[in-house]
């Protein structure tokens, strides 16, 4: 089992073009505030990304947790696998009220492509885990590739990340 959920995820992996990358890298380059926003997994994945761009100095928000309203300048991220359920909406229509960027990060062409001014579609290939396991395992993946990217080219350390981390603990 072990090996099989490997490589279906190296598979996926795989499967993202360079391009992909360096567009979302300069998406997140190119606005001022980060907000981002998902349910279930997906939600968790996007959380653990906005975290980590916060590490790297960007002021990044999930939503539906302590964060300023949206306005022309920011970027919101949506992260959803199918983008039907209706709860992703209403984050969608306050930022283009706002007239803010919206991007989203799928796994098929869907009605959230549709509504947001870019799409990023990942081409996920049949799973044998349950659900949305391999897209949500693959968005990770990649948004840890995103930071450590956008990490090298900005020139930021381990020692600036630290300094921007929880030292609650």
């Amino acid at each position: 089992m072990k090996n099989s959920i490997l490589k279906e995820i190296i598979e996926s992996i795989e499967k993202i073009p360079e391009e992909t990358y360096n567009d979302f890298i300069n998406e997140i380059k190119s606005h001022s505030r980060i907000f981002v926003w998902g349910l279930g997994r997906s939600g968790m994945v996007g959380k653990a990304f906005a975290m980590r761009l916060r590490h790297l100095g960007k002021e990044s928000f999930f939503i539906g947790e302590v964060c300023p309203p949206i306005d022309t300048n920011d970027l919101l991220i949506i992260v959803s696998k199918t983008g039907k359920p209706g709860m992703l909406l209403p984050p969608i229509k306050a930022a283009k009220k706002a007239k803010a960027c919206t991007l989203c990060i799928t796994a098929e062409k869907n009605h959230l492509t549709q509504l947001c001014k870019k799409s990023f579609i990942l081409n996920i290939p049949s799973s044998i885990q349950f659900g949305g396991c391999l897209f949500e395992q693959t968005v990770f993946i990649f948004f840890d590739e995103v930071v450590e990217r956008y990490r090298k080219k900005e020139g930021i350390s381990f020692m600036d990340m630290e300094k921007n981390h929880a030292n609650w603990e």
